[in-house]
């Protein structure tokens, strides 16, 4: 399933699909507005297939090679009651790899995924609304250490606007993340340009906003920002490998690490903490890292007692 909502790499995101050794009729494409709606429509179309399991993708995801049959081998490796399994994406404008992008739904526990999705309007992020009322049920998420490729590169300047925009909502916390890696790229690369924009104008705004691509107040200031929109994505000029090659030669900063020192719990947890005091202690001392470790150490006991 690719659910879609116009993105730049719509189609592109299907050609990958179909390089795996997929056909046009293993490939649904779900283009329904807002979010809720597709997720609704993709589990109903799922549950009329009956596959063991159903592939959901979203349009701004672009795979490597022989992602899919990775992720069901690791899916088919899991406890019968787990609903879904994730693997990770690498994200332009989070600077690294974090969980996200694909989910692989157990197609049998679908009819109670529909269940909880919530009414539109309700929750700015109705699938993770779902998915943590099923763990709360006994049906769990399981994420494995598998990148199963990029998230948000070659998008339509307005969709990075708009995806900004919604970040300063989602992931506020993430600000100093988000400002660093963008302002150190901006020079580069303009969409960093239209992020911080995005972002920014967020900050400002003090309604609520939801997951919807058409939501007005979107397109009025990206409108009256005057960014210029990028013309269409010539699909011909990516590949499988294209994928591949530009996964393995990132480069991770230091702000990164910094939020993410096991790289969203892709690595090891202890060589993330191990690399994360490191840096502290290059930048603190030792004594004020050693302190800091401490600390950090009893607020998880905290939060595990609670």
């Amino acid at each position: 399933m690719i659910r879609a909502a116009g993105e730049r790499t719509e189609e592109l995101c299907k050609k990958l699909i179909l390089d795996q050794g997929f056909t046009e009729e293993d490939v649904v494409l779900i283009r329904e507005i807002p979010f809720s709606k597709a997720l609704l429509k993709s589990f109903d179309l799922a549950i009329r297939h009956g596959k063991k399991w159903t592939f959901c993708v979203d349009a701004d995801v672009l795979l490597r090679p022989g992602s899919i049959q990775e992720m069901i081998r690791l899916a088919d490796a899991q406890p019968q009651n787990v609903c879904q399994v994730q693997g990770y994406i690498l994200d332009k404008f989070f600077g690294g790899v974090r969980k996200g992008g694909v989910h692989l739904y157990r197609t049998s526990l679908l009819k109670k995924v529909k269940e909880k999705v919530p009414k539109e309007g309700t929750d700015i992020r109705p699938e993770s609304y779902a998915l943590r009322q099923m763990e709360d049920d006994g049906f769990p998420t399981r994420f494995v250490p598998y990148v199963v490729g990029l998230h948000d590169f070659e998008q339509y300047h307005y969709d990075i606007y708009r995806k900004a925009f919604v970040q300063a909502v989602k992931h506020l916390s993430r600000a100093e993340l988000f400002i660093r890696i963008w302002k150190n790229n901006v020079s580069d690369d303009p969409d960093f340009k239209v992020a911080l924009k995005g972002f920014s104008d967020s900050i400002r705004y003090n309604k609520p906003i939801f997951i919807n691509s058409e939501l007005n107040i979107y397109k009025k200031l990206f409108e009256e920002s005057g960014i210029q929109e990028k013309q269409e994505l010539d699909v011909d000029e990516f590949t499988l490998e294209t994928v591949d090659d530009a996964i393995a030669s990132w480069t991770y900063s230091d702000i990164y690490y910094s939020f993410f020192p096991d790289k969203d719990g892709f690595e090891a947890e202890m060589r993330g903490y191990w690399r994360k005091f490191q840096k502290n202690s290059q930048e603190k001392g030792l004594i004020k890292s050693i302190r800091k470790a401490v600390g950090e150490i009893f607020l998880r006991i905290g939060k595990k007692i609670r």
